[in-house]
């Protein structure tokens, strides 16, 4: 207790019994809130009351004067002066006072009255906050009861108000508004919504979640789009609150060029996973006369012993669906899966169906129905020492029709004739490596690797056996010998390492379809491994020699850089891969990859194939900067024309993407395509952001040029406006008196 006024002592040491008495019964009465009962009930909390001056005025009249402060659990109370009657039962506050319940719930006002159970009385010319995000101004504030709370000439808002800009970006006015603190409801009655002081709409009756609520049934935020197919559109989404565990949205999508949609979603948790269903039913001018659909289903689940169950379902009424409701994509995948994944096991199960939407390809002769089930292992090899592995795989595709036309350019290995409308595989993988350490720090490798095929094929035409076994073996050797600088004179780290690995595999290669292993890939990730195809319709085969060298360096200033360089070398060229390939020849192209990651946020990357006489073939270039004001993503890929690949002309493309913090409330978006190659723009993005404590705009423009494989140009604008500070959407931004 602070320091008593020399007046009051003599009359405090002479009723000290009442005193104790008094200061007890306010401190449970008054301090002991209606949020804080439930509480009180596990147990008796400490109550503490401190004031400049405590002293009895009467034999029932208590008063505690001069910077006083109530403290009970969670809940602070401090003013200037409070009195309590014990006969009339009345608790009387002048402030200002201000009243904390934790950081959800802060109450500032001039003066109260309330009763001693504080579940009744009246809060003069107070200011609700709740969560630090909505505040709610009342000439006056009546609690009628533990739960409900009145409030009458009302202004409701969570932008921040300032001396220099009193009127709110935004702002509720109403006659009366009601909290609800058990269903953590808002409703006003004669409600007018205002921006920038401006009346916008007239509501009679509103309700709104507060800020503690993260999910009530009700209207979302709206939002506004233009596009070359449906003109001017609005969404204006339902979301209904089925249960705890699942819920329901509703969005109605209207346009001016006849557009007339539904589009649902629903949404359920388990206790074992998660799982969303979801679709549209519209009819256009797009199709007229039609009514399209779109129907999808996406699960994820843990049903025990560490596995993973995921699915994901999609179907459409026509291919052109997805793009006309901003679901674009270049084909539906429709996959379930599943998988486990421990440190030395993966097991995968998966079933995948996928239909094409580009407008060349035939989905009844394209391999679309696939099924695979994968068994890898890996354990310490007894006696001989190393690691070992297996790989067990089986592997089915059909089609809905035999493809009788030649793929182009067959080679070596992949089968001249038409494919066939089934092929099952059964795959077997044994591999063993042992590393060691040689004198003078270099590391040594020995591997043995066994890989077996059965193929069984249906409708081939007679051009391929209806089943067959193959067996790949393979051995290795390498040496690699990594140079450490720990410490140059710049104080920089550099590690060089020379790599050598042969390969040794016999020469025979059985005319087999190859449906997996059409695009091989040659990266530093697969530079020194005996196999470079995905899949197993096709192995890698002959005496080879894979050879390449890495640089790292780490500077003390914070970045570092990695380079490495690396050729394959064959005994003889066994035509496995299509001439236009990398990979093809008796020696492959040169493979130039390097990267830099500067402490700045600074990082590029870049990989580049060059053949004999350093001629680019491939390029893949990527640069990433990211600052607190700004981020860039740029990149640049260009591939040779590879009819094999289906890739009849030469691919190059430019890709740009950016943002920029004009300052703390406004952000630039823009992004950006262009096709090299055919010298024309595929695609722009112009975006703008807004969000301050109380308001957050999104606004964009999406141009997609036309191509050979969408002839047609579509241009999109889409505008979304969310009011923040109530119904759990918090604002990102800092709350300060400079945004507008």
């Amino acid at each position: 207790m602070r320091r008593q006024h020399p007046a009051r002592r003599g009359r405090t040491h002479a009723g000290a019994h009442l005193v104790l008495l008094a200061m007890l019964l306010l401190a449970v009465q008054m301090l002991v809130l209606p949020r804080a009962a439930s509480a009180q009930s596990a147990g008796p909390e400490f109550a503490t009351l401190v004031a400049d001056n405590l002293y009895m005025d009467g034999p029932s009249r208590l008063i505690a004067d001069g910077n006083v402060e109530a403290l009970f659990g969670q809940t602070r109370l401090s003013a200037r002066r409070i009195v309590y009657d014990r006969d009339s039962g009345r608790i009387r506050i002048d402030g200002p006072l201000v009243l904390r319940e934790g950081r959800e719930v802060l109450i500032l006002a001039d003066q109260a009255e309330l009763s001693e159970d504080l579940e009744q009385g009246l809060i003069r010319s107070a200011r609700f906050v709740i969560q630090e995000q909505l505040q709610i101004a009342a000439g006056q504030i009546e609690r009628l009861d533990s739960r409900f709370t009145e409030m009458t000439s009302v202004v409701a808002s969570s932008c921040e108000v300032c001396a220099d800009r009193p009127t709110p970006l935004w702002e509720i006015r109403a006659r009366r508004v009601v909290h609800d603190d058990e269903a953590q409801q808002i409703y006003f009655e004669n409600a007018q919504f205002r921006m920038f002081g401006l009346p916008v709409a007239y509501i009679p009756r509103l309700r709104v979640p507060d800020p503690r609520l993260t999910r009530a049934t009700g209207f979302l935020m709206p939002r506004f789009s233009f596009g070359t197919g449906h003109g001017f559109g609005l969404r204006a989404p339902y979301f209904i609150v089925l249960g705890p565990d699942r819920d329901l949205t509703l969005t109605p999508f209207v346009a001016s060029e006849g557009t007339l949609a539904l589009e649902m979603r629903y949404r359920q948790a388990f206790a074992t996973g998660n799982l969303e269903l979801g679709g549209l039913v519209a009819r256009d001018n797009i199709r007229p006369g039609q009514i399209r659909s779109m129907g999808y289903a996406v699960g994820d689940f843990a049903p025990g012993r560490g596995f993973r169950l995921g699915f994901n379902l999609i179907h459409s009424s026509d291919p052109t669906v997805p793009g006309d409701y901003e679901r674009g994509a270049s084909r539906l995948d429709n996959d379930i899966t599943l998988e486990r994944i421990r440190r030395d096991e993966r097991i995968r199960l998966q079933l995948l169906h996928f239909r094409s939407l580009r407008g060349g390809d035939d989905n009844a002769t394209l391999p679309n129905q696939i099924g695979q089930a994968v068994l890898e292992r890996r354990f310490d090899m007894p006696v001989l020492g190393g690691i070992a592995s297996y790989r067990l795989e089986a592997h089915a595709l059909r089609r809905r029709q035999p493809l009788p036309a030649a793929l182009p350019e067959p080679v070596p290995g992949m089968g001249a004739g038409p494919r066939a409308q089934q092929m099952e595989r059964v795959s077997l993988d044994l591999g063993w490596r042992r590393d060691t350490v040689l004198p003078g720090g270099v590391l040594a490798a020995v591997g043995l690797h066994l890989g077996l095929d059965h193929f069984r094929l249906a409708d081939t035409g007679g051009t391929f056996p209806t089943s067959h076994t193959r067996v790949t073996p393979n051995v290795m050797a390498e040496l690699r010998w990594p140079l450490l600088r720990a410490a140059s004179a710049d104080g920089a780290a550099n590690l060089i390492e020379p790599v050598a690995q042969v390969i040794w595999s016999d020469d025979r290669i059985t005319n087999l379809p190859n449906e997996t292993s059409r695009m091989p890939e040659f990266d530093e990730g697969n530079l020194f491994t005996h196999d470079r195809f995905a899949g197993r319709d096709s192995r890698e085969v002959g005496l080879r020699a894979n050879l390449g060298l890495s640089w790292t360096r780490h500077d003390p200033d914070g970045w570092s850089s990695t380079l490495t360089l690396g050729r394959i070398w064959r005994q003889r060229d066994l035509g496995q891969f299509p001439a236009q390939s990398p990979l093809s020849g008796q020696a492959s192209t040169w493979l130039v990859a390097g990267s830099l990651d500067m402490a700045e946020g600074l990082t590029v990357s870049n990989r580049s194939l060059f053949d004999s006489d350093f001629s680019l073939e491939r390029t893949a270039f990527e640069l990433d900067w990211s600052t607190p004001r700004h981020g860039i993503s740029t990149s640049y890929m260009r591939i040779l024309a590879n009819p094999f690949e289906n890739r009849a002309a030469t691919s190059s493309e430019i890709r740009f993407e950016g943002h920029r913090n004009i300052d703390d409330v406004w952000t630039a978006r823009l992004g950006w395509r262009y096709d090299v190659a055919q010298r024309r723009a595929a695609r722009a993005t112009v975006g703008l952001n807004y969000e301050n404590e109380c308001l957050r705009v999104e606004m964009g423009i999406e141009r997609d040029f036309a191509t050979p494989a969408t002839p047609v140009a579509s241009t999109s604008f889409g505008l979304s406006i969310d009011i923040l500070g109530i119904g759990g959407n918090p604002s990102r931004a800092r709350r300060a008196c400079s945004d507008l």
